[in-house]
Parts: structure tokens; C-alpha cells; sequence
């Protein structure tokens, strides 16, 4: 056997085989090139035709369905909290249905707290949704004190206690509230 002309190539074939067969090992999910396909779909009908077309709907709904079903067919898969979030936000934003997206993002709580990047986005919506959309502000100010708890430091911390501080006021009395806060510009 000739030698080698760096020691460490010995190790290459048995590198490349172990990677060859965690790779063959990987578990394919065909539903989420899928998923990744109805996405672009949906963007480029929500610019071409607008978000209240029909088209526009049709393939909305069709996506969040598909969302759904993933992460019933898989529920430990990593993508399960990123979609779900998207299908809360299409039931939300595109059809009303608060009811339906708090459903999706209490999945999300429950099961992937902390396990997540995209749990405290899910958790803050979620109080958002009930603040805004459900009038229910005993179930919005828990949400967002649970957020407070779990994700002191995260990024939307600042609006989740900003949003308690405002829970249950009217958009006059927040605004009154901010005009008394800030300093008059005349001396």
C-alpha cells in the first residue's frame, strides 16, 4: 500500500460513508416541497392578483389545509411550528378566523415552547389575536404575561408589556395617553 500523503486521508472513505448514509438515512417529507411550491403560489397571486381575489383565497386556504395536515402526518417534524404559524396567520389575517389561528398557535405553545424559534412569535400573536380580533382581554393579558414569563428578553418583550399596559383601553385613551407623555414642542 503506498502511503499517504497526509495521515488524516485514511479516515476520508469512512468520513464519506458515514455521510453518505446519514444522508440515505434522512427521512424524506415529499409534502413539503409541496408546501414550499403553494407558498411562492400564494405570494406571487397575493401580488399579482390581490388578497382578496379568488384565486388568491382558494390557494391560501388550500396552503393552510396542507399545513394543517403535516402536523397532524407529522408531529415532531422541526418545520410543525413554522408552518403552523403561517396557517394561523392565513385563517387571521385572510379569513377572520381568529378562533381557528388561536387554535393552530396554542399547538404551538403547548408543544414546542422553548423548542422553537418561532414559539414566541406564535405566543404573542396568539395574545394579539385575543386583544384585537376576540375582545377577550382576561385570555389576551394571561397570553401575554405567559410571553413576559417564558421570553423575557425576546425582541417583542417591549410590546408585550407595552400591550398590558394598554389592555382594555380605547384607542382615544391610548392616544391621550401618549399625547400626555410626550413634551410639548412650544417653550
Amino acid at each position: 500500500m503506498s502511503k499517504l500523503p497526509y495521515p488524516w486521508m485514511r479516515w476520508l472513505p469512512l468520513v464519506a460513508k458515514g455521510l453518505l448514509l446519514v444522508w440515505a438515512c434522512t427521512p424524506r417529507v415529499p409534502e413539503i416541497d409541496e408546501i414550499d411550491d403553494m407558498r411562492s403560489e400564494m405570494r406571487r397571486l397575493l401580488e399579482s392578483h390581490g388578497a382578496q381575489s379568488e384565486v388568491f383565497m382558494t390557494k391560501a386556504l388550500t396552503l393552510a389545509r396542507k399545513q394543517e395536515d403535516f402536523a397532524k402526518k407529522y408531529p415532531n417534524h422541526p418545520s410543525v411550528p413554522r408552518m403552523l404559524v403561517e396557517a394561523a396567520e392565513i385563517y387571521g389575517t385572510y379569513f377572520g378566523d381568529a378562533q381557528k389561528a388561536v387554535q393552530l398557535l396554542r399547538i404551538i405553545d403547548l408543544r414546542f415552547r422553548q423548542k422553537s424559534p418561532v414559539a414566541p412569535k406564535a405566543l404573542f400573536y396568539e395574545a394579539f389575536l385575543y386583544e384585537t380580533m376576540l375582545n377577550d382581554t382576561a385570555k389576551a393579558r394571561q397570553c401575554y404575561e405567559d410571553f413576559l414569563q417564558y421570553y423575557p428578553d425576546h425582541e417583542l418583550a417591549k410590546d408585550a408589556r407595552l400591550s398590558l399596559e394598554n389592555l382594555g383601553k380605547s384607542p382615544e385613551e391610548v392616544i391621550e395617553k401618549i399625547l400626555k407623555g410626550q413634551p410639548t414642542s412650544r417653550q
